[in-house]
């Protein structure tokens, strides 16, 4: 007997959905990568996360290697049939075409929603786009693809305040202050936007700061948040790395990237400060710049303003 997983290549059967390891009676978050980015690490994948909740599984951003990522967390990509992008910045979106294109070629079928703030339709158009000599190829042995092939991919670009309901967890998105510092858009265009999420479910609520910084819309986002996920960089120690690892770049490219980690990530004070005016009940820490070293350091700023459990979350950690 030819096993099924070795149908689904040719879009045949599809393989069984695994038992989900995590109890469904709450809701979970999942750190699949918990690195700053752009710059890839030997130790951290790129900005990745994973919502479970009974039979829900939830993509939140989708940063370069996601879907090996998700493999490790005991996901396979025909479980997933929501995907969250904070912004379109390519350490959140990176992982994208490898997900849809592995999804594909699996024979995963099902609708998969997207939402994202604007620009991510053009954005996910474009990566379809990309996957047709893909798909050419794969017709050897899937046959011809048909009209409706990328039909069950559905984009929704939503904005601040948007809600959003699957199931019985309710999502809701804030405009946060991850793109402070870019110039005025030109007439005619629009200013991108970075949104922070909160999950609501029956007994539980998380919010994902994606990457901002200190933005009051987040602070009141996150008010009696069970769980409060941010993201968190040491300004002066991540321009220091640049600095010994690029003496390339001119003095203005430096300004420019030391305005953008001081005004649109968070410091460790700043952490602090946003978990103890939200009252979150406990944090994590991801996308982090933090050396391991001074992590010890970092946390004692955190622990000056918020006095509940911190974490350092690594990779393919569960909340």
């Amino acid at each position: 007997m030819i096993p099924c997983a070795a149908l689904a290549v040719v879009g045949l059967c599809q393989v069984p959905v695994a038992a989900d390891p995590v109890a469904t009676s709450l809701v979970t978050f999942t750190t699949l990568g918990t690195n700053s980015g752009p710059i890839p690490n030997a130790s951290r994948a790129e900005p990745a996360n994973l919502i479970r909740l009974g039979d829900q599984t939830i993509v939140v951003d989708v940063g370069d290697g996601a879907a090996g990522q998700l493999a490790r967390a005991g996901v396979n990509l025909g479980q997933v049939r929501t995907i969250f992008i904070s912004h379109l910045h390519f350490d959140h979106t990176g992982g994208l075409f490898g997900l849809l294109g592995e999804r594909y070629q699996a024979g995963y079928g099902g609708e998969l929603t997207i939402y994202g703030p604007p620009g991510t339709k053009q954005l996910i158009d474009g990566l379809l786009l990309g996957m047709q000599p893909g798909i050419v190829v794969s017709a050897t042995i899937r046959g011809p693809a048909p009209p409706s092939e990328g039909k069950d991919i559905k984009v929704i670009e939503i904005g601040d305040g948007a809600n959003v309901a699957i199931g019985t967890l309710t999502v809701t998105a804030a405009a946060n202050t991850h793109y402070s510092t870019l110039p005025p858009p030109e007439q005619g265009s629009v200013r991108p936007l970075s949104l922070s999420f909160r999950f609501d479910a029956p007994g539980r609520s998380i919010v994902y700061t994606g990457d901002t910084g200190p933005s009051e819309n987040v602070e009141r986002l996150c008010q009696g948040a069970d769980l409060l996920v941010s993201e968190i960089m040491d300004p002066v120690a991540a321009l220091a790395a640049i600095k010994a690892s690029r003496p390339d770049l001119p003095d203005f490219v430096l300004k420019i990237v030391e305005s953008h980690f001081r005004s649109e990530h968070l410091a460790p004070i700043e952490v602090g400060l946003l978990a103890q005016r939200c009252g979150a009940k406990a944090l994590v820490l991801t996308h982090d710049a933090i050396a391991d070293d001074a992590i010890p350091a970092a946390r004692d700023k955190i622990a000056a303003s918020y006095k509940g459990p911190i974490t350092f979350a690594k990779d393919v950690d569960s909340f």
